[in-house]
């Protein structure tokens, strides 16, 4: 959960920066869009399911699965803001993929032993 509602944080709050009308770091306009306070609510939502992941499962396996943001976050943007994702990119993604698998699958074997 916390990583579905991080990777949502990022890609609403990059919405909601989007309608600022000036280049200002935090500027009043960004802050009436519905989408930055959604995001800033999923954000919140992350935080305390993260907070719960910590203490129900191993850090390891938890900050492994967090990884996936690195996944997520970019295929979001790709499907929802029309973001273009570079070859080199694609090959990030699918790297990072494979090790949160490789390294995911024998972790979930010690935690059923736990």
């Amino acid at each position: 959960m916390s990583v579905l509602f991080n990777a949502a944080a990022q890609i609403l709050i990059k919405i909601g920066a989007g309608h600022a009308s000036d280049q200002s770091l935090l500027s009043v306009s960004s802050l009436t869009s519905g989408a930055m306070w959604l995001g800033i609510a999923a954000m919140v939502i992350a935080l305390v399911s993260w907070l719960y992941a910590l203490r129900s499962v191993p850090l390891t396996i938890a900050f492994t699965l967090a990884a996936s943001t690195q996944v997520i976050v970019p295929l979001g943007c790709w499907i929802f803001l029309g973001e273009q994702i570079s070859l080199l990119r694609w090959g990030g993604i699918f790297l990072v993929t494979f090790g949160i698998l490789l390294v995911a699958q024998p972790l979930s074997k010690v935690e059923e032993r736990l």
